[in-house]
This record gives structure tokens, sequence and C-alpha cells, in this order.
């Protein structure tokens, strides 16, 4: 089975990718392959330069700080990168999968843009987390270092939360503690035969 995880910036997809890997089930992580692309693919780094200027570069690929500040509150400028580096990653994300499926009841695909960017229609099963967005407006301010402005701009810049909860196979509330958060994932697990409970 094939899962695909995703939510809204913040609300805690990361923590529910790290409790699978926790209990062993792998993960391609659509994140870290982008920040894999940004640092190592020629081609793409080098298209990113012409199109958003030289001061974009970083000491390793592309500064994303830099490219974030540029991208983040136009959606055109964020629809302008994603056509130069969506591809790379894309081929990367099938590449991974196509290996781990042969080898595992269940592949987690953690990815913030499944359903922006096509994704969905390639899994088995969508797990969406949402929190409350005063939680999610908090969580994302520390952990960025952001202004309230500057998290807003990075929250209005995904596809609504709501909206992915409507194409959603599971809904996972990360309002409450982590402990509650995971019982939601183990239910979901044990219900579908994936895990023991007594293994656990």
């Amino acid at each position: 089975m094939l899962l695909g995880l995703t939510g809204g910036i913040s609300t805690g997809k990361s923590m529910i990718s790290k409790y699978l890997s926790e209990l062993e089930f792998p993960i391609v992580d659509a994140d870290k392959i982008a920040h894999q692309v940004l640092e190592s693919d020629l081609s793409v780094i080098s298209a990113i330069k012409e199109q958003f200027g030289s001061d974009v570069a970083g000491i390793k690929g592309i500064d994303r700080k830099k490219l974030g500040q540029i991208v983040f509150g136009s959606e055109a400028r964020l629809r302008e990168l994603n056509q130069i580096i969506q591809p790379a990653i894309r081929t990367k994300i099938v590449n991974e999968i196509k290996t781990l499926n042969q080898n595992h009841n269940l592949v987690v695909l953690d990815a913030p843009l499944l359903f922006e960017e096509g994704y969905a229609g390639m899994v088995d099963v969508v797990m969406v987390v949402t929190s409350d967005e005063s939680i999610q407006l908090s969580r994302l301010m520390r952990r960025n270092k952001l202004t309230q402005a500057d998290a807003r701009k990075r929250i209005t810049a995904q596809m609504p939360l709501q909206q992915k909860v409507k194409h959603a196979d599971i809904v996972i509330d990360n309002s409450g503690t982590v402990a509650d958060t995971q019982k939601q994932v183990l239910k979901w697990l044990v219900d579908n035969k994936l895990v023991d409970i007594r293994k656990n």
C-alpha cells in the first residue's frame, strides 16, 4: 500500500512521518528530495538563478531562505519556481517508490504538495494532518522564526486545509498532545492490519 501523507504547513505532518518511520515504515520525503535537488541538480540550480537572479545562490546550490522571500506571497513567482523544480522532484519520488514498493507492505509518501502536484492520484490512501489554525500559526512562527504576517503568507501559499480534508481518506487532528495524535495514527494502522498492536 502507498500512503500519501500531507497537511498544512506546521500542522504536524513531519511528526507523524517520524512516528511512522519509528514503526519501520519507509518514508519517501518530498521535502528532503526538494532540498537535494536545490543543492545538487545543476540544471535546476542554473534555471533558478536565471529566473530569480544570482542573489539566490547559496554556499551549496540555492539559498532556500532567500528564494522563499521571493516566492512566498507571490502566486505567479511560486508557480514559476514549481515549473522548474517539480519535474526533477517527481522523477526522484517515482524512482524511490518503485524501489521500496517491492519489499514493504506500506510505503509512505510524505508530500506537502500531494494534491497540488498530482501525487494524490498515485497513492492508495490519503492521510491529511490538521490542527487548529491558531496553533498552526504559532508553531510556524516559532519554528521558522517568522513574523505573523510572513507566517500567514506561507500558510495562504498552500491549498486551503479544508479543501485537502475534503479529499482525505483519513484525517488526523494534531491539535492536542503528541500521544493523542500518535494514538489516531496507530488506530488506523491496526484497523488496516498494518501493525499488530500487541507489538507496540
